[in-house]
């Protein structure tokens, strides 16, 4: 059994030019035209219809004509890639997503683990959450000791001796580290 056997369908090609080739041997399959004239003046952009026994007709554009020489015992064709006419070019029409994030601490994470760390920029609500930590975390004198300090950090912000209040502060809870590393990225910011 020859490839050209396996043509049972009868394509019509229309050039851009307007030339018509009609009663053609085609393979038609959903994305591949074989044609097994080696002959036709197949290009990219034609058209070609086919038509079907209810009486309607496909038409298909050429996207690559596809032409393979012959060898062997096979003859010259083509195995045209095509796109039906009024079907969605998947080029044209690939998917576009816009995010629009807005707000404080606002972000976008798209199969990911988020990692990041939000640090405001109100110092209030900072220094509140870091008191409520020291409260509930630490004990005795250092408990006590850091409150103290806490206030004059907040006392300070923005005025020369925030710094210095700070190393003392960050040195005090030195061995505590753990509870108090979320809050420092936001003290920093303060100097």
């Amino acid at each position: 059994m020859s490839l050209s056997s396996l043509s049972k369908d009868i394509i019509t090609l229309i050039k851009q030019s307007g030339e018509i080739f009609e009663n053609i041997k085609a393979n038609v399959q959903p994305k591949i035209i074989f044609i097994h004239d080696e002959k036709l003046p197949l290009e990219e952009n034609d058209k070609i219809y086919r038509k079907l026994p209810s009486g309607l007709v496909e038409t298909y554009i050429v996207i690559d004509r596809g032409y393979y020489s012959g060898i062997g015992g096979i003859k010259g064709h083509y195995q045209a890639k095509v796109r039906k006419e009024g079907s969605i070019n998947e080029d044209k029409y690939k998917s576009i997503v816009v995010y629009h994030a807005s707000g404080a601490n606002s972000r976008i994470n798209i199969n990911s683990t988020d990692n990041s760390n939000n640090y405001s920029n109100d110092s209030d609500l900072l220094f509140k959450e870091l008191k409520v930590v020291l409260e509930g975390i630490i004990e005795g004198d250092i408990k006590e000791k850091s409150l103290q300090l806490l206030e004059e950090l907040k006392s300070s912000k923005k005025t020369p001796s925030y710094l210095a209040n700070y190393q003392e502060f960050i040195g005090l809870l030195a061995s505590h580290m753990t509870v108090i590393a979320p809050f420092i990225p936001a003290l920093t910011q303060l100097i």
